[in-house]
C-alpha cells in the first residue's frame, strides 16, 4: 500500500520519494509543491474534502504539507512543527481521537508526530523522543499487544528501542533505529515479519540490520539497506532476500503484493502480483525479478496502493497505473491501465 510516512526532519532518503504519495483500496494523495491532494473513492471520508464522494480527478485539500501517509480507507497528514492530521474511516479508531466516527474533514491528532504509518485499519505515530504509538484495529497483534481488541487512542509500542521511522503493512507494523535495526510484529501468516517463520508476534521482534528504510504490503515487508540493496520477505520466503537486478534504490512502495523500487538513476522496477497491471509492464502476469517500468525518467517519488502505483516525476508531472474503478488512477476516467498514464490535475 505505500502505508507508511516518514517526516523530512530524518533526513536520508526522506525527501526524494518517501510520504510524497501514498494509496489506498481505492483512494490516492500526493503531496506536491506542499499542496495535498486526493482522488478515488471517497465514501469514508478519506479524501478529506468533506464530500463522501468518489473523485475521478485530483481535488486540493490542504497547503503546508510535508508528507502523507495512506491507509485502506483513511489517511494521515503530517505537518510542520509535528503537528498531524487525519480523516476517513473511523471504525476501528484509527485515528486515535477517541472515537469510532468516520471524519471527512481532518481532525488534528493527539500527539506531536515525527512520522507516520498507516495500515489497513492501523495507525502509527512516531513521537519526538523515538517512541511509536499505535491506534487503531488490532487482531493480529499490530499494535504491539496481544488480546486482539482494537483502541481508538494512541498508546505507545512497548519492547523498542527508541527508532527513526516506523511503516505499516496491513496488518503488520515496522520501525527501526538509526542504526539501522529493524523491528516487526503483527501477522505473519506469509513471513511478512521475516523471522524464519510464519507464526504471528504481537511483541515487536529484531529481524534485519543495516536497514535505511521498510515498507509494508498486504502480505510482505521490504527494506532498503544502507548500501542500496532492497531485501523482501513474505512473497516467497519466511526470511529476507536480497532482490537482484536493480541498481542502488532510493526508496520503496508496497502495495497488497507488489512492490515498488525507485533507483537512484530515477527509474523504476516493479514485481509481484500484477492482476490489475500494477507493474506497469503492459500485461496481468506477475513475477518475482524486478523489471523497469519503462517510459518513466526522473522519477523523484514513488507510491502504491491495493493494486495500483504511482510515480511523481522531478518536473512535478504525476503518473499512474492499475486498478482504477473508483478513479484512483486520477486521469479522469475509471478504465485500468496497463502503463503509466498521467494524472490530470486541474
Amino acid at each position: 500500500m505505500g502505508r507508511r510516512l516518514l517526516g523530512f526532519a530524518l533526513g536520508l532518503g526522506l525527501a526524494l520519494g518517501q510520504g510524497l504519495l501514498g494509496g489506498g483500496q481505492g483512494h490516492s494523495a500526493a503531496v506536491v509543491g506542499g499542496a495535498l491532494w486526493a482522488w478515488g473513492w471517497g465514501y469514508d471520508g478519506q479524501l478529506g474534502d468533506g464530500s463522501f464522494l468518489n473523485r475521478a480527478r485530483p481535488v486540493r485539500v490542504l497547503e503546508g504539507v510535508l508528507g502523507v501517509a495512506v491507509g485502506n480507507l483513511h489517511t494521515l497528514v503530517l505537518l510542520p512543527e509535528g503537528k498531524a492530521l487525519g480523516f476517513g474511516h473511523n471504525e476501528k479508531g484509527q485515528l486515535g481521537d477517541g472515537t469510532q466516527a468516520s471524519k471527512g474533514k481532518p481532525v488534528p491528532l493527539p500527539l506531536p508526530a515525527r512520522a507516520l504509518a498507516a495500515g489497513y485499519a492501523h495507525s502509527l505515530l512516531l513521537g519526538p523522543e523515538g517512541r511509536v504509538y499505535a491506534a487503531g484495529s488490532n487482531e493480529e497483534g499490530q499494535l504491539g499487544e496481544a488480546g486482539g481488541r482494537p483502541r481508538s487512542r494512541f498508546l505507545p509500542v512497548e519492547g523498542l528501542p527508541p527508532v527513526v521511522g516506523v511503516a505499516a503493512g496491513y496488518f503488520h507494523s515496522l520501525a527501526w533505529t538509526e542504526g539501522g535495526d529493524l523491528y516487526a510484529w503483527g501477522s505473519n501468516l506469509s513471513g511478512q515479519l521475516g523471522t524464519g517463520t510464519v507464526e504471528s508476534s504481537p511483541r515487536p521482534v529484531k529481524v534485519l540490520e543495516r536497514v535505511r528504510l521498510a515498507v509494508g504490503g498486504g502480505s510482505f515487508s521490504a527494506a532498503l539497506l544502507q548500501d542500496g540493496s532492497v531485501w523482501v520477505t513474505g512473497l516467497d520466503s519466511a526470511t529476507f532476500r536480497k532482490v537482484e537486478g536493480l541498481p542502488r534504490a532510493r526508496a520503496l512502495a508496497a502495495g497488497r503484493v507488489h512492490l515498488l523500487v525507485l533507483g537512484e538513476d530515477g527509474r523504476v522496477y516493479a514485481l509481484g502480483e500484477n492482476e490489475e497491471g500494477q507493474l506497469g509492464d503492459g500485461t496481468r502476469e506477475g513475477r518475482l525479478e524486478a523489471q523497469r517500468v519503462e517510459g518513466l525518467e526522473g522519477v523523484v517519488a514513488v507510491g502504491a496502493g491495493d493494486a495500483h502505483s504511482l510515480a511523481l516525476l522531478s518536473d512535478g508531472s504525476l503518473f499512474a497505473w492499475g486498478d482504477n474503478r473508483f478513479g484512483q488512477l486520477g486521469d479522469g476516467t475509471r478504465e485500468g491501465r496497463l502503463r503509466p498514464a498521467r494524472v490530470r490535475f486541474p
